[in-house]
This record gives structure tokens, sequence and C-alpha cells, in this order.
């Protein structure tokens, strides 16, 4: 596919022009862009975008209505709240909060949810806000702009099925969506949570992972990285969040967005893009809001990083990402007796024997990174990045860090990126830090790879799928993890 290729080079080149401290996505508008501060009813944190996204036209919900009655489209649910301290109420918290975001073909300032546990009875209704997500300066872009809106809504009950519409306008002439679902994460109890990454070539795959996610009744899917080709382009946005949301074998049903609660974090192919930005919630306020965050699940503690400015050198946050890290992994092995496990969630594969296995940035990466996961003991490490599945031996960093690590004890490591990514090739040769790998793509009967993870008391089980076209996924790896 020549179009893509071209699309992957701009990539590379986009990323490689930002040598030494400007990450992509600073490039666009920030002078012009507006200050807007939401506090949402209830939830006792406020946020603020940063004005590196350059969004535009920002506003509080006003009660207009939209032009011509628009109806929202691609509704998603994500996870609003701070990252600073698991012992405060205004920490991410997905047992008794959500964010809601979606867009419009048109401009308008209506962003209103109506909630309720009856589908007849949407009785509670917040407000929020809206932007434009503008197009970049420089490097590959879609034709036009996106308008978006997002509610945060705080006080819900755990492990409950919610209904909800989305929209707003003045009363009497509101315009809102079809009513979906979703059930916040249970507080006790055996759970299920769905981790996958590398979506960007085949939106059929990326489909078919979303049905699984359906299918098993996650609570949450956590997503780590290159969801789409080039961030940039909010066509492809639009292509791959459209596949999620319609159920595909009727369209008067839904799949996932909007049903489940999705939390991503960046990868490479996000170019740290306003359009990711723009299309998720995820928890976090300030400069660097929703490059990191973190928030439980069950016996869980999770970490969602983006590794890129780590990797590239971008400074400044760099080193907030790493001191952000240092803090919230701290709190959490201090808070062991209640959340027993710590998994982080990045792109790059720290421990991988595919085709990144040496890249520079892979190796920066690994140093900066495992010596803090070594540190607090972190349980499990997922990432993407190399198409491929893999898990490592339990390790801890060697000396170097970004050098072969030491085998026998500390951290596991997983690569699973087959949501839709065109396969690499497994490595053959010997490693002293491989357990497993297994191939996807032509040779196999396998199209793609996905993780569920049974998070029950004490024990922490992955489960490793080949995906198949036909629906029969088989078992590939398993491991389980106890405290």
């Amino acid at each position: 596919m020549p179009t893509r290729h071209f699309f992957i080079l701009a990539s590379i080149a986009l990323a490689a022009s930002c040598d030494g401290g400007t990450p992509p996505g600073d490039d666009g508008g920030s002078d012009a862009a507006v200050t807007l501060t939401y506090s949402p009813a209830g939830c006792g944190y406020t946020m603020t975008p940063p004005a590196t996204r350059g969004y535009t036209d920002l506003a509080l919900d006003d009660g207009s209505t939209p032009s011509g009655g628009i109806t929202p489209a691609r509704v998603r649910v994500g996870l609003g709240g701070g990252n600073d301290s698991s012992n405060v109420a205004a920490y991410a918290n997905p047992r008794t909060t959500a964010a809601f975001t979606w867009e419009t073909p048109t401009s308008s300032h209506a962003a209103k949810v109506k909630i309720g546990t009856s589908s007849t009875a949407l009785t509670d209704v917040h407000t929020g806000y809206s932007w434009t997500t503008p197009l970049p300066t420089i490097g590959l872009h879609s034709a036009n702009p996106k308008y978006m809106h997002e509610v945060h809504v705080c006080g819900l009950t755990a492990g409950t099925t919610y209904y909800y519409q989305v929209g707003g306008g003045a009363t009497g002439t509101e315009t809102w969506s079809a009513t979906q679902s979703f059930t916040t994460v249970p507080a006790t109890g055996k759970l299920m949570v769905g981790v996958l990454g590398d979506a960007r070539d085949t939106v059929s795959t990326w489909q078919l992972v979303g049905e699984r996610m359906r299918d098993a009744g996650v609570s949450a899917q956590l997503i780590g990285g290159d969801i789409v080709d080039i961030g940039t382009l909010e066509d492809l946005w639009t292509q791959w969040l459209d596949a999620i949301w319609k159920d595909p074998s009727d369209s008067s049903k839904f799949l996932t967005l909007g049903q489940q609660l999705i939390v991503p974090i960046a990868g490479n192919h996000e170019n740290e893009a306003a359009q990711f930005y723009g299309n998720w919630a995820i928890p976090g306020d300030g400069a660097y809001a929703e490059q990191y965050a973190s928030f439980d699940i069950g016996n869980t503690h999770f970490v969602m990083l983006d590794d890129q400015p780590v990797a590239l050198n971008f400074t400044d946050i760099a080193s907030a990402e790493l001191t952000w890290l240092d803090a919230d992994l701290n709190r959490a092995n201090a808070n062991r007796a209640n959340v027993p496990f710590i998994v982080a969630i990045s792109h790059r594969g720290l421990y991988s024997t595919s085709n990144h296995s040496t890249d520079g940035d892979v190796l920066i990466a690994r140093g900066a990174l495992a010596p803090i996961y070594d540190k607090y003991g972190v349980d499990l490490v997922i990432n993407g990045h190399d198409h491929e599945y893999e898990r490592s031996k339990p390790l801890k960093a060697g000396t170097p860090p970004s050098g072969d690590p030491v085998v026998g004890t500390g951290t596991t490591y997983v690569i699973c990126a087959g949501a839709g990514a065109d396969p690499y090739a497994v490595g053959t040769a010997a490693s002293a830090f491989r357990e497993k790998n297994v191939p996807f793509g032509t040779s196999t009967s396998y199209i793609g790879t996905y993780t569920i993870l049974t998070l029950d008391a004490k024990t922490l089980t992955l489960d490793a799928y080949g995906l198949k076209a036909s629906g029969t996924d088989d078992v590939i790896d398993t491991v389980t993890l106890t405290h």
C-alpha cells in the first residue's frame, strides 16, 4: 500500500525534526490558544487543557442549540480525575467517575450528559465544555478540524450499569445522541481488563479485537499506543473510532466505543498530536496532561505512560514524567496491602527480540524506566511497538540499565502488539531473557493478538490470545502472578 508507506515516512520525518526537546504536537497554534478551566460538579478536581494542544474555541456549555440540530457521533467513555495521589478524593477512580467525549460535524458549545440507571429515566444532567481541535501547522493532516465536546460525571456507584445520552442545547430544542450504556468498574470480586495495542494498519482486525472485548465483558480496555498510522490525520481517527462504535452486524446497536471504559496512552505513531489528546479522555491535568496517568482496578494499580518524551529526549516532559512515575509507584508500593499488584503500560517494548530490539530510542526508554520499575517491584509491564506477542522471564535492569537485563527475579515484560498492525518477524536467535514468543500473520492462523487480565484477590492472570478471523481464538500464553 504505497500511500500508507508514504504516511509512515512522513511521520518518521516529523518525529526526527523535533530532536532535542520540542515534541510533535507543540507546533500548532499555542500563541492563539484560549485558556479554559473546567470544574465538573461534585468531582473535586479541575481541568485546564494545555495551551500546547492548540485547541481553539474552548467554551463551557452555554445552553446554545447546535446549528441544524447536529447529532453527536462516536461517543466514548473515558476517565477524568487527577493523577497526584491515590489517597485523595479527586484521584482518577473508574469505580465512581466517567468522562464522556464526542464530536459533531459543526461547531457548538452544547455539552451535556443525561444519565441514569434506567434507559427511561435519564434524570441526572451534567454539563461540560467544547473545543475545536485545529489542523497542525506541519506534517500530514486531514482537511478539516474536529469539533469536540466532553463532560465528566462523578459520584457514580461502583459495578452499576448506567444509561446515558450526550448532546444538549437550549431548552425545548436540544439535540441528543442515541441512548448508550456502560458499567462502572466493580469495587470487589473477580474482574477482567483487556490490554491491546498497535491497530494502525488494518481497521477490520481492530474491529474484531473490539468484538472480543465486548464478548469478554471486560471492565476496561487499556491501549498501549499506535491506534492509527499518523496521529495528525483526523480522518483516520474517524475511521478507526467508527469501527468500534456501531455494531458491524447491526448498526442500530453499539460495539464497545461508548459502552466500555477505554483509556489509551500515546505511541510513536500518535506523534504527540493534538488529534490524539482531543479524541480521548485520559486522567490528569497540568502542562503535560494525558501523557501519564494511573488508577486502581480491583487488585491492580495501573500506570499508563507515554514513553515518547523519554525515548526521544524531550527533556522537560521526560523529567516531569519520570518524577511523577517515581512518586506514583512509591505510593502504590506502599499500598500493596490494599492493592497488591502494579502493572505499567507504555508503547515501546523494553525487552524485545523482534525488529525494534536494539533501536536507540528503545534502549534509552529501557535505561530510564526499568530501574524505576525495579525500585518499586512492578509486577508486569505490557508494551507494544514490535508487532508480535512476546513474554520475558522475570527481569531486573542490568549494568548499564540500557543493556542486557539480569534474569531470574523481578518484573515480567510482555509485548502484545496485534490489534491490526502488520506483523513483524519474531526473534529466533537464542535469548537469555525471552520466555516465549508467538508470531501472527500469513505464516500462522492468527491475524493478531490481544490479552485479557483476570484480577482476583491475590492473583493476577494474563491470558494472551491469537486472534482468528473465524472467532475461535486460541490461548497462546498464560502467566499467573501471585502476592
